[in-house]
């Protein structure tokens, strides 16, 4: 064990995969941004080539090979410093030998990593940086390994912190004070609201974040001139929401000249404490139980639709900036009252019952804007973004997926988010159930019973018993759920129970999309009667009767 120093910053690399070379040029920044007395300096790297091991390095050391004393910002000299003299690997396995650290899943790798700087590196104030593989909220697969096949969820994120913001806090009052979240789409309102108390403030982007974007070699320099202002004299003690704030300023400005390759970037430095985390609460609460009664209402989920639609959202559609996607909403809303007072003058003293809907939405819009920020002391304390693509982001973003995910055995999407704390807690939870009625109430009607209901198209075939009989035996024959009977209604039928067992991804060789859908059509089994005619006598399966008459059937 080293002796007790005022600061611990600690990298977790989280590099057994295709981020390994990236990776490598950022430690070496952060070792070229040199030595500070009163700061430890430890990384984890994980390489993904074969056969070559974990390492832990202590990259903060007083002398370099030349044996001459280091100082801040030493990397400036024409000598390359190199790792060699910083692994401390044996020191970090301890008893569990060579290859245990190679074994390690992405849980337990990063869970061993703080219980080493905790044990080894004790300090009265931590920063914690995760860098690697994002999006945790739905897919749970944050910081993936390759060797074994493992990822960390929200869930699993939780524990780990919260079990080192304990120990450190009862090792004489040690502090989490920031974590800093290199990794995409992980600036949400689900990862504030399930890491509150675990650390005091949080840096992260809600869209992509590079590799390359985030400056170590001038965030270190910086940290280390603000620790080392406390040796001065007058000594000028650390403050640490200042500080946060020029990383967040130094990864921002940094991410501006990746616009020459035209990509966009977006940063937030956000408050974990509880205090502020918690002023979402009630917005929140109205807000989902606003939309929820909405959907009843044809015009509100139109708005609703269109505001989904406008406002800014990452990572394939999965994710929405939760304060654009309020702002566009509440302005559809005004713009609709106004234009409504316009026509109509002669307005009842009882609000009627839509406009009463579009109103509780109006409200609780502005409620949920106003508390994010940091003027009615949310959890967003300063939020910056470059390019047009990040263009509409305010700081954090919510679950928003157009259409319930399709789950499989490996990807539990919409179950993982049924356990996080916000939607679990009481208050917030009005949004998990406002998702659940959203999925289904935006979702478009099947085209049968479409035709049947406008009554716009040829729909006779539909109550051809020939063709009744046809569909439901091709349900049959394809194992879709709840079609038992050959006779009856063509009405909606449920997902089938095979794709549990289907492996996502696809099979590659399927050309299948990954690209982002705005469509929420229904799963039912469905065909027209010109296909119909393979599932009755003449047209070579197993149902009986004879196929549709040609003039009933309709274009495919």
């Amino acid at each position: 064990m080293t002796e007790r120093k005022k600061w611990t910053l600690m990298f977790f690399f989280a590099s057994d995969n295709i981020l390994s070379p990236s990776m490598l040029s950022q430690i070496k920044a952060i070792k070229s941004a040199g030595y500070q007395k009163d700061t430890n300096v430890v990384l984890h790297f994980d390489p993904n080539e074969k056969g070559v091991p974990t390492r832990v390095f202590e990259v903060n050391q007083k002398y370099r090979l030349s044996k001459r004393e280091s100082s801040i910002g030493d990397g400036d000299g024409p000598l390359v410093s190199v790792l060699t003299s910083d692994d401390i690997t044996p020191r970090a396995i301890g008893d569990l030998g060579k290859d245990a650290i190679d074994e390690m899943d992405a849980y337990e790798a990063l869970d061993r990593f703080l219980t080493v700087c905790r044990e080894e590196y004790p300090a009265d104030h931590y920063m914690l940086f995760l860098i690697g593989h994002g999006m945790i909220v739905g897919g749970d697969g944050f910081l993936p390994d390759d060797n074994p096949i493992s990822a960390i969820g929200l869930g699993a994120l939780d524990e780990i912190l919260k079990t080192f913001a304990d120990a450190i806090k009862a090792d004489r009052g040690g502090v989490l004070e920031l974590i800093g979240m290199h990794s995409c789409s992980m600036s949400g309102v689900e990862i504030v609201y399930q890491l509150k108390g675990k650390a005091n403030y949080i840096i992260a982007s809600q869209g992509i974040s590079f590799i390359g974007a985030w400056p170590y070699r001038q965030m270190l320099i910086t940290i280390f001139k603000t620790i080392e202002a406390e040796r001065a004299s007058p000594p000028v003690p650390v403050n640490v929401l200042e500080l946060a704030g020029k990383m967040h300023n130094l990864c921002i400005q940094h991410s501006a000249d990746f616009m020459v390759g035209g990509y966009s970037a977006d940063l937030c430095l956000c408050s974990l404490k509880e205090a502020n985390v918690e002023k979402l609460d009630e917005p929140i609460k109205k807000l989902g139980k606003a939309l929820t009664d909405g959907l009843d209402d044809p015009r509100c989920k139109h708005f609703i639709l269109l505001a989904h639609w406008k406002a800014q959202s990452y990572w394939q559609e999965t994710y929405t900036d939760l304060y654009d996607f309020c702002l566009c909403l509440r302005r559809l809303c005004v713009k609709q009252e106004q234009n409504r007072h316009l026509q109509d003058t002669r307005q009842s003293k009882s609000m009627r019952g839509y406009d009463a809907k579009q109103k509780a939405i109006e409200e609780a819009c502005q409620a949920v804007m106003e508390k994010l920020g940091t003027k009615s002391g949310g959890p967003v304390l300063k939020t910056d973004f470059i390019g047009a693509g990040s263009q509409y982001s305010h700081g954090l973003s919510v679950y928003f997926p157009w259409s319930e995910p399709v789950e499989d055995q490996y990807n539990r999407a919409f179950t993982n988010y049924k356990h996080y704390e916000f939607a679990k807690d009481h208050s917030t939870v009005h949004w998990l159930k406002f998702l659940e009625e959203y999925f289904k109430k935006t979702r478009r009607l099947g085209r049968l019973q479409e035709d049947r209901e406008f009554g716009d198209q040829d729909v006779l075939y539909q109550s051809d018993p020939v063709f009744n009989h046809a569909l439901a035996e091709a349900r049959q024959a394809y194992k879709i759920p709840g079609t038992a009977s050959v006779a009856g209604s063509v009405g909606p039928d449920s997902v089938p129970t095979s794709l549990d067992q289907k492996i996502n991804p696809p099979d590659a060789g399927g050309a299948a999309c990954i690209c982002p859908s705005i469509k929420n059509y229904t799963k039912d089994f469905l065909m027209s009667p010109g296909v119909a005619e393979v599932f009755v006598d003449g047209g070579g399966s197993r149902g009986s009767g004879a196929a549709p008459d040609s003039s009933t059937q309709v274009a495919a």
